[in-house]
């Protein structure tokens, strides 16, 4: 009886521990639903309460305030080569029956790209002399008064034919020149060398010309030796291998026209003769442009190639700062009597130079090209205006005149005008074709 009594009491003591155990377990377990509960609802009313912050606004850019500035245009034409071809073309009969020599018309086609230009330039490939029988590089003097008209400014006399005549014929060329109010650079008729500069808007402009070398009217070159005041030469082996640029008397030309004030320096090189007819520059011609640009040269116009070259603008790191560089290698023939492939195409390279009105400063700031073409009217059987053999046409403009029913050209001579608008736009860098706009440059900060 006691066994059976023992094991029921102890049964109840386990019932009841049992129970507070899982009383105390409710409790707690309540507790902790309420305060989760609790935080469930201060959370909710935090948010009802707290309001959305807005999304962060992308930042706006800073704007680049425009530079203030005066703008000025240089005009760049190719050469005129003086051959006789465009003399017999300008003959005319005067009032007393003498021959007299008018270029006018052969100039005509010019006018258009360099009448909104401040200074207008071209390399002439001939002498000029009042006098004598007119052949090959030996021109009338009439040629610099219709120059002048057309619209240039400055010629740079620095090519392989300057000497053909001898100093006699370099010094009356320059005379005519200079009396046709036509600044001249790379040729001087005295020994008192210096360079052209003009100030244009406040800018100062200067000029320097080389040529590789001197051609003559024979097989030998001409020898400057006695007179080395009289032209600027690129090489001091002129002659014999004409390889040795003379890069210590350059370097000194430009620095001497840096010290002058001059703000941009314009450079003329005339090439050798082994670069014609390439359309890409050789080896010898991007020698010389890398070591002028570095030297200071801004803008360097090449010539004597007799077709077309490509234009390049490069960023320049100078002690001073970065600069805005153009090289054009080479703009063809302004005029000629040439009829290989791509010789009758040219342009006129238009380059804008800006100067900041409120701190002076100054850079290259666009290029443009507008495309000229030299027409030979025997060329084309259908074509019928009488009067002249040679012409230089503004291609464009005589183009869109035979689109809208006038003009002079013929349809076989404007398909072939269209044909060199092409061509020399791809030759010298669609990106610089005026129809396109050109190039716009920013300050080379």
């Amino acid at each position: 009886m006691k066994k059976n009594g023992f094991s029921t009491g102890l049964m109840y003591v386990l019932l009841i521990f049992l129970a507070v155990g899982l009383g105390v377990l409710i409790f707690f377990n309540f507790r902790a639903n309420q305060a989760q509960k609790a935080d469930i609802e201060a959370a909710e009313e935090a948010a009802v309460t707290t309001p959305t912050p807005e999304p962060t606004a992308t930042p706006a850019p800073t704007a680049v305030p425009l530079r203030n500035a005066d703008t000025v245009t240089l005009a760049f034409a190719g050469d005129l080569v003086g051959q006789a071809g465009l003399a017999t073309d300008a003959r005319q009969e005067g009032e007393d029956g003498a021959a007299v020599y008018d270029f006018t018309e052969e100039l005509y086609g010019v006018r258009g790209a360099l009448e909104s230009a401040d200074l207008a330039a071209c390399t002439l490939v001939s002498t000029l002399t009042s006098a004598g029988d007119y052949d090959s590089y030996r021109m009338p003097a009439s040629l610099a008064p219709a120059l002048r008209e057309a619209g240039f400014d400055l010629v740079n006399a620095a090519s392989d034919h300057i000497m053909d005549r001898g100093l006699e014929g370099l010094v009356e060329t320059v005379n005519v020149l200079g009396g046709a109010e036509l600044g001249v650079v790379g040729a001087y008729a005295s020994s008192s060398r210096s360079f052209p500069m003009a100030s244009v808007s406040g800018i100062k402009v200067a000029f320097l010309s080389y040529t590789y070398g001197t051609a003559g009217t024979g097989s030998e070159p001409v020898s400057i030796a006695d007179n080395s005041w009289c032209l600027d030469l690129l090489t001091t082996d002129y002659m014999t291998d004409k390889t040795t640029v003379d890069y210590a008397r350059i370097d000194t030309d430009i620095a001497t026209v840096r010290e002058a004030g001059a703000d941009i320096v314009v450079c003329f090189v005339y090439w050798w003769d082994n670069t014609q007819y390439y359309t890409d520059p050789r080896p010898n011609q991007t020698e010389v442009v890398d070591h002028l640009l570095a030297s200071g040269v801004d803008i360097l116009v090449g010539g004597g190639v007799k077709v077309p070259q490509p234009i390049e603008v490069r960023t320049v790191e100078r002690d001073d700062g970065n600069a805005n560089c153009v090289v054009c290698y080479s703009l063809s023939n302004l005029m000629s009597c040439f009829n290989d492939a791509n010789t009758n195409i040219s342009a006129v390279a238009t380059v804008q130079i800006s100067k900041d009105r409120d701190d002076g400063e100054i850079w290259i700031s666009g290029v443009s090209t507008r495309p000229l073409f030299m027409l030979d009217t025997d060329d084309y059987e259908d074509y019928s205006e009488p009067g002249y053999k040679y012409r230089l046409l503004d291609a464009r403009s005589e183009v869109e005149s035979y689109e809208q029913g006038g003009g002079t050209l013929s349809p076989s001579a404007c398909e072939a005008v269209r044909t060199g608008i092409e061509d020399i736009s791809g030759l010298l860098g669609e990106d610089y074709d005026v129809i396109r706009g050109g190039a716009a440059l920013g300050y080379p900060y």
